[in-house]
């Protein structure tokens, strides 16, 4: 997670999602929604603090088959739930609000790879720029590996 004057974090993010494709010959495009829990993404400077706890994605994807290879690229939305917290100098103390939410903008590339007609795994870059939350404008960028099932 970025934000200016803040600084950046890793660790891992869990998390699952659905999707629907429809394909025209070897043009593929759907949509798809997802849901990630970032175990450590949060970060602090003296004048404040700023964890983002979990959020979702809703996404349309346009891809390009080529056999059992799927190319794509995806955008749409995001909303994130944060915990925010500021230095109040009066009292020498954290002032925070959990739960605060924020929407962003999402965008990402990956690949999709067929093992079986029914199984893929999935590689995937994506970036998120949250509008702003207390101030902070907290940005993703997530890099995904995992597998899925077609039904």
């Amino acid at each position: 997670m970025e934000s200016p004057g803040l600084s950046t974090t890793t660790g891992p993010v869990f998390g699952g999602f659905i999707g629907y494709n429809m394909q025209w010959d070897q043009l593929v495009l759907g949509v798809d929604a997802g849901y990630k829990f970032p175990s450590v993404l949060d970060t602090a400077t003296a004048a404040g603090q700023l964890k983002l706890v979990d959020y979702a994605t809703f996404r349309g994807r346009a891809g390009y088959a080529v056999g059992p290879v799927l190319p794509y690229a995806v955008v749409g939305l995001a909303v994130g739930r944060f915990n925010v917290g500021n230095f109040d100098a009066a009292t020498g103390t954290f002032v925070g609000k959990e739960n605060a939410f924020d929407a962003g903008v999402a965008a990402g590339l990956g690949i999709d790879w067929a093992v079986t007609p029914g199984v893929f795994v999935r590689a995937e870059w994506e970036y998120i720029a949250f509008g702003g939350v207390n101030g902070k404008t907290p940005r993703t960028n997530t890099g995904f590996l995992g597998f899925g099932a077609r039904f």
